[in-house]
């Protein structure tokens, strides 16, 4: 009986608790949770419409940033229109849409009617079904004034809005010119006494380096800046991280704006990024004996493994400039398998092309088999170049400084 009494006193205590600790959740806020959310969408709104030159949107498209990041501005007007500007047409009038702050898990920007340059990286195409991955919702995380940060709902990748002092005019014209210093650029550091080659990729830079035995590939993306270059996420090697670096163009360098790593930069001979090449592997004067020999090796293995025909012409540079795809493309019966290539310059040697390889591309899971032919070009870098015409190259060939029994020519 006496055990009967203390449970009920327990569970009136129990519950004189909670009536309690209602009463002070109750008690912690003025507003209802949906007042909460109206007045934060407020708040937002009012904060983007605040901008009287609009913002800069640093905008990375694809869960992977395999892209890289685009600079836009937007204007967020009284009438709940939005002007934007793209950094791909810096030239171009502004497109302007609707848009709305919207309460969804949290404040979230939508740009809820056609924008042709809101929507480039999101609208897909009969090439491209499922477009370039891009978002046009996005999660409001942070107001810190001169600064908005946002989360795009699809990609998860983290974005930025920046107050803007000039015109887009003024601040596309810095990005560019950060761009076209770049073509052809090849780069390079030294962190903790240890080489690292930096491959350009598009807007993707690749660190490439030896810790002990294994050979480490840290990939990030990065966003053309009005003074150099910003990586989507802070890059750390061997202990060093760095994210905001400022070009140089004088010295040749990325200067990390906390001075710890300093990226030097040459230049290719020719740019084999802009065009699509041919190595013809079996016309004698394109190719020395010994790159007929490894192409042959692979032919055979590929024909062992497959039953199929390897086609005696290489793609090189820009294989496929639709798909972005920067490398070695053979075809295999009518399918292709690409591996991405990086190429660049040697400091000092201003004739030199450096070749390294990267990754596996489209299709390459299934013609692994055709990697001792990238190897043996990669291995046998870098090269001397004789180029046909130096200001509109349609041939280039290269030698190997290292072997020159190793050569090939590349016919644009």
């Amino acid at each position: 009986m006496k055990k009967n009494i203390y449970l009920v006193l327990f569970a009136l205590l129990l519950g004189i608790g909670a009536v309690s600790c209602d009463n002070e959740s109750e008690d912690l806020f003025e507003q209802t949770a949906a007042e909460r959310k109206t007045e934060v969408i407020k708040e937002y709104d009012e904060a983007l419409k605040s901008a009287e030159n609009g913002w800069l949107f640093q905008y990375f498209p694809e869960e992977n940033q395999k892209y890289g990041g685009y600079n836009y501005v937007v204007k967020f007007n009284q009438n709940d229109t939005a002007q934007v500007w793209i950094g791909l047409a810096p030239d171009a009038d502004a497109q302007e849409s609707l848009y709305d702050v919207i309460s969804y898990g949290g404040p979230v920007l939508s740009f809820n009617t056609y924008n042709p340059f809101m929507h480039f990286f999101a609208n897909p195409s009969s090439e491209l079904y499922n477009a370039r991955g891009g978002d046009f919702e996005f999660a409001l995380k942070s107001n810190e004034g001169d600064m908005i940060t946002l989360k795009g709902l699809k990609t998860q990748n983290d974005m930025r809005l920046i107050k803007m002092t000039e015109t887009p005019q003024e601040y596309f014209t810095k990005t560019k010119a950060v761009m076209d210093f770049l073509n052809g650029a090849s780069m390079g550091t030294t962190v903790n006494e240890t080489p690292v080659t930096v491959i350009l990729a598009g807007r993707v830079l690749n660190f490439v380096y030896n810790n002990g035995e294994e050979i480490v590939t840290e990939k990030v993306a990065f966003i053309p800046t009005d003074k150099g270059i910003r990586l989507y996420k802070p890059i750390e090697i061997l202990g060093v991280s760095a994210q905001e670096f400022t070009l140089d163009t004088e010295k040749k360098q990325f200067v990390d704006d906390n001075g710890a790593m300093t990226i030097d930069i040459a230049f290719a001979p020719v740019d084999l990024t802009l065009d699509t090449w041919l190595i013809a592997t079996d016309v004698e004067a394109d190719r020395s004996a010994a790159f007929k020999e490894a192409y042959d090796a692979v032919y055979a293995a590929n024909a062992k493994t497959w039953g199929e025909e390897l086609e005696a012409n290489i793609k090189f540079g820009n294989c496929y400039p639709k798909y972005g795809d920067i490398g070695i493309s053979m075809t295999s019966s009518g399918y292709r398998a690409h591996y991405n290539l990086g190429f660049g310059g040697v400091v000092g040697h201003d004739n030199y092309l450096k070749i390294l390889k990267i990754d596996g591309g489209f299709n390459w899971k299934w013609y692994g088999h055709l990697e001792p032919m990238v190897n043996f070009i990669a291995d046998n870098a870098p090269y001397k170049t004789e180029i046909d015409n130096a200001d509109d190259p349609a041939v280039v060939k290269l030698t190997s400084v290292n072997n020159p029994d190793v050569w090939f020519v590349l016919r644009r």
